[in-house]
């Protein structure tokens, strides 16, 4: 019976194969890649007398630097640099160093401990405006020189003068006096009258404060006005 079913398989499988020649179909076969046997390299190792296989170290490691020599320097090495020593603060480059600072910013520099140095004030708004005076902070709207005047000369310049300045506009003044280094007596004479007139009465009604110039403007040869209008 086994037999009669397989020999009905095999004509069915061959009826179909008919068909299918017979429709132009062409049926796709399945391919397998050959299997590659890899070949797996044992590596030789010594043998011993008895037979056996062992891996000396010591023996491989002889015979793999067997070819490999010790370098040697070709120049010899570069000395290491010692370290150079900082220079101690000298205090004249310290001053001279802000100086040129104070210079570049264009900073006046105050001369308030200066033993020639003057300043006055009229008022409490004399008192608020004589820092910026002191320090330069008001442009100049007019200057005057004293040098060669006699005392009663410098006293009618400077009253014409501030009543001029004055008529106009508030303003800041400059009145050169000088220090008196040429003077007969080695006084300021001059200066010593210009501070006591800027500080009568009558001078009160133009003064609003003065002060010594700074450094960079004449110093203690010269003094800034500041004038109220009239």
């Amino acid at each position: 019976m086994p037999r009669k079913n397989h020999t009905i398989v095999q004509k069915s499988f061959d009826q179909l194969s008919s068909l299918v020649e017979a429709a132009g179909i062409q049926l796709k076969r399945e391919e397998h890649p050959p299997i590659k046997q890899s070949q797996r390299v044992e590596p030789q190792r010594p043998s011993t007398s008895n037979g056996a296989s062992e891996c000396n170290e010591d023996e491989v490691f002889r015979t793999a630097m067997n070819d490999v020599h010790p370098a040697s320097w070709r120049h010899d090495p570069y000395p290491s640099s010692q370290p150079v020593p900082l220079p101690a603060a000298d205090p004249d480059s310290e001053d001279l160093r802000l100086m040129q600072t104070a210079v570049a910013e264009n900073v006046p520099v105050p001369v308030l401990d200066h033993p020639e140095y003057i300043e006055g004030w009229i008022g409490v708004a004399g008192r608020r405006f004589l820092p910026k005076l002191r320090n330069g902070l008001y442009s100049i709207q007019g200057q005057l020189d004293l040098h060669g005047y006699n005392r009663m000369e410098a006293q009618i310049a400077v009253e014409d003068f501030v009543a001029r300045m004055a008529r106009f506009q508030s303003c800041c003044i400059k009145i050169i006096h000088g220090r008196g280094i040429n003077s007969p007596t080695d006084k300021p004479t001059i200066k010593e009258s210009l501070q006591r007139l800027l500080r009568t009465r009558r001078f009160s009604r133009y003064v609003v404060a003065y002060a010594s110039a700074p450094a960079c403007d004449g110093g203690v040869g010269a003094v800034y006005v500041l004038l109220r209008r009239q």
